[in-house]
């Protein structure tokens, strides 16, 4: 089947191709830059510019879109939050039109975690109602609704996923916890945490589980329309520093600093990743052998 992705130059974007490719499918890619050595064809497109996605669709006969692109950093989001809702919220509504004019059997849209916002039951499951409380947030919400839209009311096979934050090789986002610490620890320095960091719980998943999911999601009839990706394992920001130094056997102990922007965080977001879990009896790849893959891969990017 040929497959599109939206955002393949990005981390899980470029996972998520090459995952497909691998599989055998006839892959394409969509972003606002072109990526270094791509082993399928690709094209500079705005995702907004929903003429330019349904032409290409259409000449590469597309039988599925894999939509990742968006604008995933909360404080860019923050500083600049039109955009937020015009890329990650309009971007969405783009992506789905192309899909219906065409036809596509299928089509998978990335959103997040956060678009649950805070939840007083935690963890948080599927079913629960979004309560965005940032731009992001409310941008991820936007992309959220216009999926349950086209389902109703097109009647279109629309399956949403909400990953929690993905970790690997190929993340060279420095504002993300894990490619600090990898960076810091390459430099022989201590991991960064936030000053807030023992109270802010977060989940983390592995970016080639994450790509693997999509696949199966891809591959697979399903049972719902969304799922939530983690492995149910939440962590304090300040626990997870010491785990990677220990599992690293990096000597240096974590250092504080402050929190960069002035964005509200919510202290414990954990969401419930059984409904995957259960339906396709997936296992996920352990932290340490992640997280030591993930180092290898910076040591070897620097070399």
């Amino acid at each position: 089947m040929n497959i599109l992705i939206t955002g393949h130059s990005g981390f899980l974007g470029d996972h998520t191709a090459k995952y497909f490719k691998k599989m055998g499918h006839k892959v394409y890619g969509v972003s606002r830059s072109l990526r270094e050595n791509c082993q399928y064809p690709q094209y500079i497109c705005d995702i907004t510019d929903k003429d330019k996605l349904s032409q290409l669709v259409s000449e590469k006969c597309i039988g599925q879109i894999i939509h990742i692109a968006g604008k995933p950093i909360v404080a860019d989001c923050d500083r600049d939050p039109y955009n937020a809702y015009r890329i990650n919220g309009l971007g969405t509504a783009s992506i789905l039109e192309t899909a219906r004019f065409a036809k596509c059997e299928k089509v998978i849209v990335v959103e997040t975690d956060k678009v649950y916002g805070f939840q007083e039951e935690v963890p948080t499951k599927e079913d629960a109602i979004l309560n965005p409380g940032s731009p992001y947030e409310l941008s991820k919400a936007m992309s959220s609704q216009f999926c349950d839209f086209y389902r109703q009311h097109y009647s279109m096979n629309i399956v949403s996923v909400r990953p929690v934050n993905l970790f690997g090789p190929g993340d060279f986002s420095y504002t993300r916890m894990i490619p600090a610490s990898m960076n810091n620890i390459l430099n022989n320095k201590g991991i960064p945490v936030h000053e807030d960091g023992e109270k802010i719980y977060r989940d983390f998943l592995y970016i080639e589980d994450a790509a693997e999911m999509l696949y199966i999601l891809s591959s697979n009839k399903t049972n719902h329309s969304v799922y939530n990706f983690s492995s149910n394992n939440s962590i304090s920001i300040a626990q997870l520093a010491k785990d990677i130094t220990k599992a690293l056997k990096h000597k240096v102990s974590p250092i504080t600093i402050k929190k960069p922007g002035t964005y509200a965080e919510i202290p414990y977001q954990s969401i419930d990743g059984s409904r995957f879990i259960e339906e396709f009896d997936y296992e996920f790849t352990p932290f340490d052998e992640a997280i030591k893959k993930t180092y290898h891969a910076y040591k070897e990017s620097l070399k």
